[in-house]
């Protein structure tokens, strides 16, 4: 049921029974506005070539279809130029890639930030957008917090210091020197928009996941991203300015965790290594020593370090495969860990977008996936990709880059995963505003943003 319910929405191709594009919505300009998905952000950085497989401009080009006025503008990077991005060079024993990073090119300055609490990072200036001084349409900003969006030079260079409050992306975005706060850039570009999307807050989670829990500063605080979140979709939906909100996936769906669910994981490992041996990891939480259970997820990134030898007092044993070396809480997402983050804190966010729209903005009616108010990832495209789905016999699943969907950072999607992203807004749309606006053709799109 589930795959058959993807497929309806997903695999809509030229020559196939669809409606002819039309649409009584107002295309002519539409903005979007979220973090790195919405920026385009994949295989782990930002390229131009990502840029141009961003859900937004795949939606752009679709809207163009049937509103051929209709402009979008993206703050495209320069050929050549960019983040740096991961490349695969091959498989290892337990089927995930081997990569190496590809430097970026173009870069004004670098900086590390090295936090207290939390991964250290490598933070690159790149040129300013030739948009700058003329907000684009896309505001996707890889890695901007909700709880920044009110603060004065969070773009303001004179801030690119390590540990500050600052955001290199949203830099690039505007002159020199300047102090515009994303919501008055946000509020600039919707007073001539006709249509928006609203796709933001994953970013929120991210830290806290790559620190495997350790770093509880790095916990979203809800009641501040729904703050926030009403001050950017007020602004919208203003002078009952259509649009999409998109909920937030579960984060289990995304393969930096669900590639290393504890107990599947275990037996990928039994199974490759030819032995019966148990997963075991130290509790950040209880400080003892434990087998691993089917809630625990060992981070995608710590994967390749599990089974390694360590030298123990005299003895060598594996790493994470012997309960002398157990994981670390560093690399394991521990199920204390994944219910504080998950359930206490994106399940509320997403349950007040979804009272917002209901109830506030009063915005038409969607029924996608059980959903009559806003588009809900967590019950439909993350989820069922998490399951296998076949696009016109394609299939898709969580596995990076092979699997269609999921890039190689194990967190944003490739130019198919993008488009069904897209699809997924699509039908949402066609379904609130009665339009038909073609979908993606999506198994033509690239496998990479390379």
């Amino acid at each position: 049921m589930a795959a058959g319910a993807a497929l309806a929405l997903t695999s809509c191709a030229p020559g196939q029974d669809a409606p002819a594009p039309a649409s009584t919505l107002d295309l002519n300009r539409y903005v979007a506005v979220g973090d790195s998905y919405t920026a385009g952000v994949s295989n782990g950085g930002l390229t131009r070539n990502s840029q141009q497989y961003a859900y937004p401009n795949l939606l752009a080009q679709s809207f163009q279809r049937v509103s051929p006025a209709a402009t979008f503008t993206q703050p495209l990077l320069d050929a050549g130029a960019g983040t740096g991005y991961l490349s695969l060079v091959s498989y290892n024993g337990t089927d995930l890639p081997v990569l190496r990073q590809v430097p970026g090119a173009g870069v004004r300055r670098s900086y590390v930030n090295t936090p207290t609490c939390g991964p250290t990072d490598v933070v690159d200036l790149l040129p300013r957008s030739a948009t700058a001084g003329t907000l684009p349409q896309n505001l996707g900003i890889p890695g901007l917090r909700l709880a920044q969006i009110i603060n004065p030079g969070v773009g303001n260079d004179a801030n690119a210091a390590p540990n500050a409050n600052f955001n290199a992306y949203f830099e690039r975005l505007l002159p020199a020197g300047d102090n515009t706060t994303y919501l008055q850039a946000v509020t600039a570009t919707a007073t001539s928009a006709t249509f928006f999307t609203y796709f933001q807050g994953l970013d929120e989670f991210l830290p806290y996941l790559r620190s495997g829990g350790e770093c509880p500063a790095l916990l979203p605080n809800t009641a501040n991203m729904n703050l926030n979140a009403k001050r950017i979709l007020d602004v919208l939906t203003a002078n009952n300015r259509r649009g999409i909100i998109v909920r937030l996936p579960y984060l289990r769906s995304l393969p930096l965790l669900s590639l290393g669910q504890g107990l599947q994981l275990e037996r990928r490992l039994q199974k490759a290594k030819g032995d019966t041996a148990s997963l075991y990891l130290r509790s950040s939480i209880t400080g003892q020593t434990r087998t691993i259970t089917d809630e625990d997820f060992v981070l995608a990134t710590a994967i390749p370090r599990v089974g390694t030898p360590t030298l123990v007092g005299t003895s060598t044993v594996q790493y994470g495969r012997s309960p002398l070396a157990p994981l670390v809480g560093a690399d394991v997402v521990e199920t204390q860990e994944y219910l504080l983050a998950n359930n206490a804190r994106l399940t509320a966010y997403n349950n007040n977008l979804e009272a917002l729209a209901k109830n506030t903005y009063r915005m038409p009616a969607i029924d996608a996936s059980s959903s009559q108010y806003s588009v809900r990832l967590e019950e439909d495209l993350f989820s069922q990709v998490s399951n296998q789905i076949a696009v016109n016999g394609v299939p898709y699943t969580t596995e990076p880059v092979r699997g269609n969907f999921f890039s190689l950072d194990y967190y944003s999607l490739t130019p198919r995963g993008n488009a069904l992203l897209a699809n997924v807004i699509i039908k949402a749309i066609n379904q609130a505003y009665r339009s038909s606006i073609p979908y993606v053709t999506v198994n033509d799109l690239p496998t990479t943003a390379d």
